[in-house]
């Protein structure tokens, strides 16, 4: 018997498909990007189901005539290539008949398109890769693509779909990202009764306002240079995750290393380790210089002259940031890089010279060793204590961060944590696609201890936050966290991670941060707190939280014999 044989065509087509279509929404976007190859001026999307029960594409664009219609359905037929050196030359974004092939293999389709003034249209429906049917049409000029039942024949694909809720959701970032990249174009996309956004012609900061909402699109800074048009938030108003970052090249939405490192690079004198700009940067670059096919569902590219265009990008974003801003200069120093308890702030009046001088409780962890004496900060960052004879530097927010983060989780495990409604809620700006996202697990962050409910099309609003969190500039840090964290996660999470996500999320906000002064008392209290903790000897994301250095090893460190007696 041969090993080796040729698979039938139909099981090749849809190993095929798989690698282009794995959800709704890529097959979304191969037809979006058809519609706009066809010079269409408005696209308009329907979808039920989450786009497993229908995809529908209309498009105002050129149209096809019999023949293309049923010729787009074939494998390698494209209008975009006669031979080899057509690839390095290619503007467009793909391959019509490519798209069709690869969506109409794991799913039934039906075609109706009509060239302007033509006085018959053309109807083609395929059933799995197949034709079923070809007819004439109504000479309704540009082009109707319906996708029913997607992945029919193909079920254990269908398995490893999410939720309607977060089906829908990706379907609506996939029109964003083509919005965005074209605000000549009209779009529309409805995914229920009522649930319908339409954003019409326009230029590119009215589009931006339109999808990520006006307060956060009012401040943005326009960076222009060389073949790059880019919005970019001034330094003073960055986010909490990268989530709020979109790159295009030659209006295809893109994961690219020498872009985002460009971004980061024009940020790093002004930019704190958690906190990331909001960027949506387009560039233009003659096809020859890049390679869109890096990937079978073109996410990534690649520059041919990828330094240059780094410099390029990094160069021109700087500009903006320094004329914005002005020159960063250094910090002045500080009298003293140790702070001695009398120059805490808030010291108490009379510090006594021991904290604690009774023997370490039963149970207490092998770093808590009486009597333990406060003797300052480091960079107000690190607090050090004379500890049984030993030393003790701690990480002020990472031992906080874990006794919040502790009595949290304890809180979310026994059940609804204790809330606080708020007396002005809280308005979160956020793409239509993340508002969906969000809404789409309210149980989860109501579990949680949050209450968000829906503001605009591109905005939410907080009403409820846990106890102690305060502050409206991490609300809406959370809300950003969520999305980025266990909200794209999946609906797969484990209940036990998204509570762990959250607590962490969560005291990480609410913990004393780096730079923060902090008394003699509150250090002390610091301590004793982090020694009830189950695990004290780091945060929630594995940053120790203290380096301790005992009697004994302070000896060997000196080469003594022995540690000195107290």
């Amino acid at each position: 018997m041969p090993v080796v044989r040729r698979l039938d065509e139909s099981v090749a087509s849809r190993i095929a498909a798989g690698e282009v279509i794995e959800r709704p929404a890529s097959a979304l976007k191969e037809l979006i990007e058809n519609a706009l190859d066809a010079g269409a001026s408005r696209v308009d999307v329907e979808v039920e189901g989450g786009g497993r029960t229908l995809i529908r594409v209309r498009d105002d664009g050129c149209g096809m005539d019999a023949e293309d219609c049923r010729t787009a359905f074939e494998r390698h037929a494209t209008s975009k290539i006669k031979d080899l050196d057509d690839l390095d030359a290619l503007s467009t974004f793909g391959f019509r008949g490519e798209a069709l092939y690869a969506i109409a293999a794991v799913a039934k389709v039906k075609l109706t398109s009509c060239r302007k003034n033509a006085k018959t249209g053309t109807v083609v429906e395929v059933s799995g890769g197949k034709i079923v049917r070809s007819s004439e049409a109504a000479p309704v000029p540009g082009t109707v693509i319906e996708v029913r039942d997607l992945f029919f024949n193909t079920p254990a694909r269908l398995k490893f779909l999410k939720s309607e809720a977060s089906e829908k959701a990706q379907l609506s970032r996939v029109l964003e990202d083509a919005a965005l990249a074209n605000p000549g174009v009209a779009f529309s996309i409805k995914t229920g009764p009522r649930a319908k956004l339409e954003y019409v012609k326009g230029g590119r900061r009215e589009r931006l306002a339109d999808i990520l909402g006006p307060e956060l699109v009012e401040p943005l800074l326009h960076a222009k240079g060389e073949g790059l048009d880019a919005f970019v938030s001034p330094t003073d108003s960055l986010a909490a995750t990268r989530q709020m970052q979109y790159l295009f090249v030659n209006r295809r939405p893109v994961a690219c290393k020498a872009l985002q490192q460009a971004l980061y690079r024009a940020y790093e004198p002004f930019r704190a380790r958690d906190r990331h700009p909001v960027a949506v940067l387009f560039l233009e670059a003659p096809p020859e210089e890049l390679d869109v096919n890096v990937h079978p569902q073109k996410r990534e590219v690649r520059f041919r002259r990828e330094r240059e265009v780094f410099e390029r990008v990094a160069s021109a974003l700087s500009k903006a940031l320094l004329s914005s801003k002005g020159v960063p200069t250094l910090e002045k120093a500080r009298p003293a890089a140790f702070e001695p308890v009398s120059q805490v702030a808030e010291a108490v009046a009379a510090p006594m010279e021991f904290a604690y001088s009774a023997p370490a409780p039963g149970g207490a962890p092998r770093w808590y060793r009486t009597p333990i004496r406060y003797l300052g900060q480091i960079e107000r960052t690190y607090l050090v204590f004379e500890s049984g004879g030993g030393l003790l530097v701690m990480d002020q927010h990472a031992a906080q961060e874990r006794i919040f983060f502790e009595r949290y989780l304890k809180s979310l495990s026994a059940g609804k944590p204790a809330m606080q409604k708020l007396m002005l809620p809280v308005p979160v700006d956020l793409p239509p696609s993340a508002v969906e996202r969000l809404l789409g697990r309210g149980e989860r962050l109501e579990a949680a201890g949050f209450e968000v409910e829906r503001f605009s099309k591109t905005s939410v609003r907080v009403t409820a936050v846990p106890e102690h969190f305060e502050k409206a500039g991490d609300v809406k840090d959370m809300v950003h966290h969520a999305v980025e964290q266990f909200l794209l996660a999946g609906a797969g999470q484990r209940r036990a991670d998204a509570r762990y996500d959250a607590a962490a999320m969560i005291s990480c906000k609410r913990a004393v941060k780096a730079h923060d002064p902090l008394s003699e008392r509150e250090a002390l209290r610091l301590v004793e707190d982090l020694r009830e903790c189950d695990d004290s000897t780091c945060c929630p994301h594995g940053r120790p939280t203290m380096l301790d250095l005992g009697r004994e090893e302070i000896a060997r460190r000196f080469g003594r014999s022995g540690a000195p007696p107290l």
